[in-house]
């Protein structure tokens, strides 16, 4: 019983409106073996963070993700995204689910970016949110995330991210929950093609900020080694991903220093091989 009241309490808690933000900023194995940065990710995940990045999608791509914070699986999180680039641009949609029956969260929504002169990818995304209480009551709310990503040189990339600007709100009886105010940025830099350093800076509205900082290496050409540290408290992260010509699969976990340990696994399937992480652009 202390456990089914512990994991309601804990549910609750990331479920709240303060945390909507930090639920679904999930974007894949990638991101959360590098510490979470995700403003200068470019893959298939980007919808789910900074849709800017999808911009690096060279053909339509089909992406799945999975994470349980804290070994809970009532805290779970499933995502799926597909990339399909055009010449007018780059669209996509998402659909993620966060918690179980008696609290879930579901995200869906639909992102378009463009790449201006080979400079700068622009981006904006919309986003439904429907919080489903004790499997029968549904609430909504709706919020927008616009995104940027720089690149002054081939081997730098700076990323920009803010969602949900306008401060909308998820109406609940008798009254409303704001939708976290998240405001991002981060800067990539690639030495070399074979590794990579990252920076983030991370503001929630309602939150202190949050520093992340994560490199990548890569040994040989199909496989990636990850690493990453944010805080406080500290989080500690790092992971692994393999590439073959049509798919990939990446598989992270961070050691936060209270809660314990977080598992996430994300598998990529595209037309064409992509090249990622080594500029992941």
């Amino acid at each position: 019983m202390k456990l089914l009241i512990f994991i309601i309490t804990l549910t609750g808690t990331v479920l709240s409106s303060g945390s909507f933000a930090q639920e679904f900023n999930y974007s894949g194995a990638v991101s959360m073996s590098q510490a979470g940065i995700n403003t200068t990710e470019r893959d298939i995940f980007s919808p789910l963070s900074n849709p800017a990045g999808i911009t690096g999608i060279k053909s339509l791509g089909v992406g799945i993700s999975y994470i349980c914070p804290y070994a809970i699986s009532k805290l779970s999180n499933r995502n799926i995204t597909a990339v399909v680039p055009t010449g007018l641009g780059h669209f996509a949609i998402h659909y993620g689910q966060a918690g179980y029956s008696l609290s879930l969260l579901n995200l869906f929504g639909f992102s378009y970016a463009r790449t201006f002169g080979n400079i700068v990818s622009a981006s904006l995304s919309f986003n439904g949110l429907v919080h489903k209480l004790n499997g029968n009551e549904s609430f909504n709310g709706f919020f927008a995330t616009t995104g940027i990503q720089i690149f002054p040189s081939d081997r730098v990339t700076l990323g920009i991210l803010f969602r949900n600007i306008s401060q909308s709100k998820i109406s609940y009886s008798g009254r409303k929950e704001d939708i976290p105010v998240l405001y991002a940025g981060g800067i990539l830099w690639t030495p070399a093609d074979y590794i990579g350093l990252n920076a983030e800076i991370e503001k929630d509205k309602q939150f202190d900020p949050v520093y992340k900082f994560g490199m990548f290496y890569k040994p040989v050409d199909f496989l990636i080694l990850r690493g990453g540290i944010k805080g406080s408290p500290v989080e500690l992260s790092f992971g692994t991903g393999y590439s073959s010509a049509f798919f990939s699969i990446d598989a992270g976990i961070a050691y936060h220093s209270q809660l314990g340990v977080t598992s996430g696994a994300s598998l990529t399937f595209s037309l064409t091989k992509q090249h990622r992480q080594v500029k992941e652009k």
